[in-house]
């Protein structure tokens, strides 16, 4: 009892029952065995001309394809993000086994992730507003404009009547959503949520990085994401879906389905900078780690790995070398990036989350694709280079840092 003389309340598991994947890598299965290969889906642009800009670069989705899951009539109301999103549901979904059914689920929500939603409804609405006028507005692109556009339609394509939420912190919104989807599990006010991150690369959101010179180009060195190398140049977007199922354990265990891991703390911070500037202090990321590790009820020295939120930005990743040096002292954990895989956007937090959960369910720690020599003014961390590593211990701090200051950090137990 506690000092009122209540019970207290003990949380509810936030376990992780279901995942999937969409990626420049290819689906769920495809996606894991690349990372563990090394290979990046970073590739010349093929969805829109880039030849005006410096970086001609992104990691664009690979074998996706929204036909065999929504009916045409549907599909042609949707944009882009809003399909991908919900194909990503269905199968994070159908991995929990919570199939689609007639009835629905009151008790199932969505907390959605994204920068980009809304971005290519508006772009195509607003082109057609100023040339053609109000009469030549296409109504039908309308309800896609907002940006909860596309968690709302994975709860009606899915019939899900819990909370639903859409939160966009730029790079740090995929983590972001699992970080308060783990909250309302943990204190029941949901069975399950379904959350992580969806992003998808509009012509005119990339010509806008490329204009503001934050992404990788080949004035220095090559074009590509390389985090924490000595040669990086900046990050590259990336698009996809990455989506996970967190359920009540006692729940998942009701049902009989295998718990694949556990949100067991998370941290939330933020750092003064400017709209589009990366942190410039550690501080804020050391503090963000620490309140994870705190709410996790784990030290430093339990943790096996760190999947970094390290994109190839040269100040950035020097940033976060030096805040997990701090943080974790004469510990020594593993410390990996996928980014150089996958890109860098609203998703890149939540798809480290599932790389995390998928590698480490194989006692695997995935390799920090494009390090190939680490940059001898960062801290010195045991990166993963060339191979992947096993995984000592099943805790696993992700980091996802976001440009104009968020900042989240979430401990993973892997089963």
């Amino acid at each position: 009892m506690n000092r009122n003389g209540n019970v207290p309340v003990v949380p509810r598991q936030a376990a992780i029952t279901g995942l999937a994947a969409c990626s420049s890598l290819g689906q769920t299965s495809a996606f894991l065995d690349a990372l563990l290969a090394g290979r990046s889906g970073i590739r010349p642009i093929t969805t829109f001309d880039p030849s005006a800009c410096r970086s001609r670069l992104a990691a664009e989705l690979l074998d996706f394809d929204a036909a065999p899951f929504i009916a045409p009539m549907k599909l042609r109301r949707m944009d882009e993000v809003g399909a991908l999103a919900v194909v990503s549901a269905r199968l994070a979904l159908e991995s929990a086994g919570l199939p689609r059914v007639d009835g629905g689920y009151d008790d199932v929500g969505v907390v959605l992730g994204t920068c980009t939603c809304g971005v290519h409804s508006t772009g195509e609405f607003l082109d057609r507003l100023l040339d053609l006028g109000p009469t030549g507005a296409p109504a039908l692109l309308f309800s896609n404009t907002v940006g909860n556009a596309a968690a709302s339609l994975i709860a009606l394509e899915e019939v899900l009547r819990g909370p639903n939420t859409t939160v966009s912190y730029k790079e740090a919104s995929g983590l972001a959503a699992v970080a308060h989807a783990a909250d309302l599990v943990r204190d029941g006010r949901a069975r399950a949520i379904v959350t992580g991150g969806v992003e998808d690369i509009y012509d005119l959101y990339f010509q806008v990085h490329d204009w503001f010179g934050v992404l990788s180009s080949s004035d220095r060195h090559p074009e590509g994401a390389r985090p924490f190398d000595v040669t990086r140049n900046g990050f590259v977007l990336g698009e996809g879906g990455y989506l996970v199922v967190l359920e009540d354990g006692a729940r998942a265990a009701d049902r009989g389905v295998p718990i694949l891991g556990e949100v067991v703390g998370v941290g939330a911070a933020s750092a003064v900078t400017a709209v589009n500037a990366w942190p410039t202090d550690s501080e804020p990321l050391v503090r963000t780690m620490r309140l994870a590790l705190a709410e996790a009820g784990i030290t430093p020295g339990d943790v096996g790995a760190v999947y970094a939120a390290a994109n190839g930005a040269g100040d950035f990743d020097t940033i976060e070398a030096d805040a997990i040096a701090t943080v974790f002292d004469r510990h020594a954990p593993l410390v990996t990036s996928i980014k150089g895989a996958v890109g860098e956007g609203g998703m890149a937090g939540a798809a480290s989350l599932v790389a995390a959960v998928l590698a480490g369910r194989r006692g695997l720690v995935v390799q920090t694709a494009g390090l190939t020599t680490p940059d001898p003014h960062l801290a010195a961390l045991r990166y993963v280079i060339g191979a992947p590593a096993p995984l000592p211990s099943p805790y696993i701090l992700i980091n996802s840092f976001a440009s104009g200051g968020a900042s989240y950090s979430l401990v993973l137990r892997v089963n």
